[in-house]
């Protein structure tokens, strides 16, 4: 579900706490400087996504947790509202600056959400709808802070995959935003994947809706590769047909006009990258059995070196 790098230049943000001094965990004496930026995966029905983070907590193995207050973005407000669709590929939007925090392991990143009315929304073809965090939380997972002089975080989103409206056009129940399809990557080791439609551009940009899949791994079964799902959601139907064996992506990205595309902030390895050219709406939540790769064949494997940028066209 692409994904943060302007600074504002007013966003000091304040260290409000810290963990406890008896933590095995996270020893106080050992700190480590530590940045936050966010970046997106575009999501196909939203022109912006609007969320307005008043904190960053961080939960650590045991003892106290952290909290990171984000300077408000105007006088009176206790937030800093950002459109995540200003942010994608290789830019990322800074909202924590070398802030020093203890080294280890962190059990949760918790992003913390204004309840001000009218802030957090998003625009889609119908206008603008709410944008609904329950407890005005969203808890995002583990990650590791280490003893480096500086080190800088990017929270991934992919708005295709995180980004659900509740309810349908008849009871419109507002978006929610879900830690499925969040990542924490340490931008030392991101690496960036872009490229082109070269030899099939006729086929693919006859119809506006044509992806890149990006799956994990090598020697992958090119039949047993799947659209966006999401098992753990509430909405997820027991009775939907997921065969044996399906490879869920690990991100997706959207062609643009001109038929290219890319990927920011990924995690280094080994990756299949296949095309899906003009077909059915994928369904985030539900399985659909779309045919990946189309056309037939249009799969391909790379490697993605930590800090380098790696290009597969089709």
């Amino acid at each position: 579900m692409k994904y943060l790098t302007a600074v504002i230049a007013t966003s000091a943000l304040i260290l409000s706490g810290c963990g406890g001094s008896d933590s095995d965990d996270s020893d106080p004496q050992k700190t480590a400087n530590v940045s936050f930026a966010v970046s997106d995966a575009p999501v196909d029905e939203a022109q912006n996504v609007y969320i307005g983070i008043t904190q960053i907590e961080l939960v650590p193995q045991s003892g106290d947790s952290i909290t990171l207050d984000v300077e408000p973005d105007s006088a009176g407000v206790d937030y800093h509202q950002i459109d995540l669709l200003a942010y994608q590929g290789k830019d990322s939007k800074l909202i924590i600056t070398d802030e020093p925090v203890p080294v280890g392991e962190y059990k949760n990143l918790i992003l913390h959400v204004t309840k001000e009315s009218g802030i957090n929304k998003v625009i889609d073809n119908a206008g603008e709808q709410p944008l609904k965090q329950p407890s005005n939380k969203l808890r995002l997972g583990s990650f590791t802070v280490t003893e480096d002089a500086t080190q800088a975080f990017t929270i991934e989103f992919d708005l295709r995959k995180s980004l659900v409206l509740r309810g349908n056009a008849n009871n419109n129940n507002g978006y929610i935003l879900k830690p499925h399809g969040v990542s924490i990557i340490d931008n030392e080791s991101a690496a960036t994947l872009n490229g082109a439609i070269t030899t099939i551009t006729d086929t693919c940009l006859a119809t506006e809706d044509n992806f890149v899949y990006l799956y994990q791994g090598s020697n992958l079964d090119s039949t047993k590769l799947g659209d966006l799902y999401d098992e753990n959601d509430e909405e997820f139907s027991s009775t939907s047909t997921l065969p044996e064996g399906t490879i869920e992506p690990y991100a997706t990205a959207k062609l643009d006009e001109a038929g290219t595309y890319e990927f920011g902030f990924l995690p280094s390895g080994t990756y299949t990258v296949a095309l899906y050219c003009g077909g059915e709406a994928d369904d985030s939540i539900q399985f659909d059995g779309l045919t990946i790769p189309q056309p037939d064949g249009q799969v391909k494997e790379t490697t993605l070196t930590e800090g380098e940028t790696t290009t597969v066209n089709f």
